[in-house]
């Protein structure tokens, strides 16, 4: 059974923009403040809009001075296996799993993805995504996802995910509490 080595679990996000209307604010960053003030939960916050971004993200988050943030959340519009990072440019997740390959491993890291649909995917590749990765657990969304109801979702799962060491305690918990909401969005974590 997994279990991550941090109880307190800061957050390391990696967003892409969600509209091109420079007025729009809609972004995951009110969200991870809410976290820090209202729960203690400490985050690094990065907005990402190119492949080249994405992977030096990535490989800053697997670095030894962030083994703390052991929560890498990657929010994007996301599809079937994938997420959108804008002008018609979509990595896949075994292409994630590669960038996560060539620049380390995410031992102890829990990868959230807060997109439509990328989990939308059958078992064993996410069980592959694991293996490859390292990661202790992968979550997200099977389903097209409202954003508020989202991220009212996603903020009580990174709250239980400060409580628990093992990732079934977590899973069982979200279930126990939010199943419809899990059930509407198809919220789900996989683990080895």
């Amino acid at each position: 059974m997994r279990h991550s080595k941090f109880k307190k679990k800061g957050i390391f996000c990696i967003e892409g923009d969600w509209n091109h209307n420079l007025k729009d604010k809609t972004s995951v960053k009110h969200t991870l403040e809410f976290l820090k003030h209202s729960a203690k939960i400490e985050n690094i916050y990065k907005n990402c809009s190119t492949e080249a971004q994405f992977e030096e993200y990535i490989k800053t988050s697997l670095q030894r001075g962030y083994k703390e943030y052991s929560i890498i959340y990657i929010a994007f519009h996301g599809a079937s296996g994938s997420i959108d990072l804008g002008k018609r440019t979509k990595l896949g997740i075994d292409k994630i799993a590669k960038i996560i390959n060539t620049n380390g491993d995410a031992t102890d890291k829990i990868i959230h993805f807060g997109c439509c649909s990328t989990l939308d995917i059958p078992t064993y590749k996410l069980r592959r995504f694991l293996k490859e990765t390292g990661a202790i657990a992968i979550s997200g969304y099977t389903e097209k996802i409202d954003f508020v109801q989202s991220m009212c979702l996603d903020i009580l799962y990174f709250n239980h995910c400060q409580e628990f060491l093992k990732i079934s305690a977590i899973e069982n918990k979200m279930n126990k509490y939010y199943k419809g909401l899990i059930k509407e969005l198809g919220f789900k974590i996989k683990y080895l």
